[in-house]
């Protein structure tokens, strides 16, 4: 039969039957399938992860949207704070504010920072954000500063 057949029919042939051996193999295998992404005959589970993933990607696409958005604020608060036209307690509360919807934030400031109370420890995390965005020759009179105002800010708070 192979002798017979044209030149241009043999390759076809073997191709054929390389093809179906593939399909052989990887249905045989579905694991390998798998991994290389050719398990065809799975197409209901393969079009709901894709409608999972998708959604998946507009969760996280909101979340960081979010997050950006919060970014954008703090980043503007502390603008105002490096130029005195705000207060670390007013800073402060507005990060407080802004990190409220995300418990993970709040326990992150509470492992971060040393102080005695959550306002000690939200207003040294203002600080650290202040400082690094502050231009390296002013950092020392603004920490001063934002020092000066914290123990401001506890003494009052120790009053309350």
């Amino acid at each position: 039969m192979f002798a017979t057949l044209t030149a241009t029919a043999r390759p076809r042939l073997i191709a054929t039957a390389a093809v179906l051996a593939c399909f052989a193999l990887l249905a045989s295998q579905t694991t390998l399938a798998r991994s290389v992404g050719a398990d065809v005959w799975n197409v209901p589970e393969l079009q709901s992860q894709l409608e999972e993933s998708t959604e998946k990607r507009g969760q996280l696409d909101a979340q960081g949207d979010v997050i950006m958005r919060r970014i954008v604020v703090k980043e503007a608060l502390i603008d105002d704070l490096l130029a005195g036209r705000t207060t670390l307690a007013e800073v402060t509360e507005k990060f407080t504010e802004l990190n409220a919807p995300r418990a993970e934030y709040q326990t992150l400031i509470r492992v971060t920072y040393p102080g005695a109370t959550d306002q000690e420890k939200a207003a040294r995390n203002v600080i650290s954000f202040a400082l690094l965005r502050a231009p390296a020759g002013a950092r020392a009179d603004l920490a001063e500063r934002l020092e000066d105002e914290l123990q401001e800010l506890i003494a009052l708070s120790a009053t309350h």
